[in-house]
């Protein structure tokens, strides 16, 4: 721009000493060397005023746009003063962060004869690239229906935000019915925006619920009819598979034995379940003292427990002598539970006494007494998943206290037999319920009767108060172990050893 005033000057310098000569030297020659000598003071008078109030010419806009991390930076800007380049001598005054959106007011310094020249310039650095998404694990998961989904996680950067994993939003919309989207959305503070999809499908790999009607072992006396009960099957997918279910095995009533009928049924995604009833075809036993059983065996029952404070010591007591039991157990509360699972998971066998204790209210009639038998067996099944069908009356069968309904125990024996369950009494007495008052007693009572001659079996308790059992009982394992007793835990199969009823 400078150039041009320069060059102005100059051809009015020739204009003037043009127009001096056409008129000075004509007409009045002596005076022209003057007016040349004026004109040529005042060219030099403009030329000086013009060359001192020059300004450099920086070449750069008043705003610069920078792309944040993208390596550029700014540079001085082209500048020229008094006819040549002064780029170099510039320099930048002010502070830009070339890794962060925003504005940056910088000043470009020129020095000059009159002083600094400044010219002010604002830098934005602009910030147009997204953050990076990454999705860990398969961005197209094949996962149960009922299963938990398991996130394999996520992790957002940013150039200019640095981590934005927290700041992730992951919405889940659905598909169909076999799957669904799950969308992981970040921003970052520039409102740059990454978006990824992952693909959820989901599959039916949960086979059908098969229940069976009854308990999963019964017994069936020889020569009876075998009703088969049946099972029930429901799908969360399909719904009600009952008639889909497929049942196999015979039982043969006219042959004592054991038989397994299995129940099968697939639901549409070809997922199976199984379920096995065992049934025991044998002979109807009358009451008997353990002459027909397993002869030199020792049976030890427990009966009216769990209790908090005595079953978990003999259960301690019987692990430490590897030694199986039988526990005849009464209605329970949720430490209870705790320990009749252990009860069962340390091989022992968990039996029914009764939900209640209560004579007057079991005895009144048969269907009394077997709701009160049926109702502990099914919380049992539920605590253990058995089904147990091995019991014992209270007050044993041949009890005195069920005479306020003449004949209830001769007919209860026989039912609860017809029902598929057996009972047992006992041919050994402790006397830890009443006549011992001591360990020393119960022990006493105890090895007195045993017998090589039959299978024994012991009639012990494990309620709270029952403290002088826990010393009597290593005494008595020691004993049978000594003098050549077998211990074991009376299952379905083991010959009953019954009183015979006196009502």
């Amino acid at each position: 721009m400078y150039t041009y005033f320069y060059l102005a000057e100059l051809i009015v310098a020739f204009a003037a000493i043009a127009l001096g000569i056409s008129f000075f030297w004509k007409k009045k020659p002596r005076h022209f060397f003057i007016y040349c000598a004026l004109c040529v003071i005042g060219f030099f008078a403009l030329f000086a005023g013009t060359f001192l109030l020059e300004k450099p010419q920086v070449q750069t806009e008043d705003t610069l746009v920078i792309e944040a991390h993208s390596g550029q930076k700014l540079q001085k800007p082209k500048t020229r003063y008094h006819f040549r380049d002064v780029t170099g001598e510039t320099e930048i005054k002010g502070e830009i962060d070339y890794e962060k959106a925003g504005e940056y007011p910088v000043v470009i310094e020129v020095k000059t004869t009159t002083g600094v020249f400044e010219k002010a310039v604002t830098v934005i650095v602009t910030d147009t690239k997204a953050p990076e998404l990454v999705l860990f694990g398969q961005e197209e998961m094949t996962v149960s229906y009922k299963a938990k989904f398991s996130e394999p996680g996520y992790q957002a950067t940013d150039a200019c935000d640095g981590d934005l994993s927290d700041a992730v939003e992951v919405t889940k919309s659905e598909a169909d019915d076999n799957g669904y989207l799950l969308r992981y959305t970040v921003s970052d503070s520039s409102g740059n925006q990454t978006e990824k999809i992952r693909t959820v499908h989901l599959i039916d790999d949960i086979k059908p619920k098969l229940t069976l009607n009854g308990a999963s072992e019964i017994t069936v006396y020889l020569n009876k009819d075998y009703t088969e009960k049946g099972a029930k099957a429901v799908d969360e997918k399909d719904g009600d598979l009952t008639e889909k279910i497929a049942i196999e095995g015979k039982v043969n009533t006219a042959k004592e034995g054991t038989y397994t009928v299995t129940y099968r049924v697939s639901d549409t995604k070809g997922n199976e379940a199984v379920a096995t009833r065992k049934v025991l075809v044998k002979k109807f036993l009358k009451a008997q003292d353990g002459s027909k059983g397993n002869r030199g065996v020792v049976y030890l029952t427990f009966d009216d427990g769990p209790s908090s404070n005595i079953t978990p010591k003999i259960l301690d007591i019987l692990k430490e002598k590897n030694v199986k039991a039988t526990f005849f157990v009464i209605n329970y509360d949720a430490a209870g539970e705790r320990l009749i699972q252990r009860e069962h998971n340390e091989g022992h066998t968990v039996a029914i006494h009764g939900y209640s204790h209560n004579y007057k209210t079991i005895y009144r009639s048969e269907e009394a007494y077997m709701e009160n038998l049926v109702k502990l067996q099914k919380k049992i099944e539920k605590s253990t998943g058995t089904s147990p069908t091995v019991t014992r009356f209270p007050g044993g069968s041949s009890n005195l206290v069920s005479r306020f309904n003449p004949g209830i125990m001769t007919r209860l024996c026989r039912l609860v037999r017809e029902k598929g369950f057996t009972y047992f009494d006992w041919n050994v007495s402790s006397g830890d319920a009443g006549g011992a008052k001591t360990a020393n007693e119960m022990y006493n009572n105890v090895v007195r009767y045993l017998s090589k001659s039959r299978q024994n079996v012991v009639l012990m308790h494990d309620f709270s108060s029952n403290s002088k059992l826990l010393d009597a009982l290593p005494r008595i394992i020691d004993y049978g172990i000594e003098h050549g007793y077998a211990f074991d835990r009376i299952t379905a199969s083991t010959p009953m050893v019954t009183h015979t009823p006196n009502n």
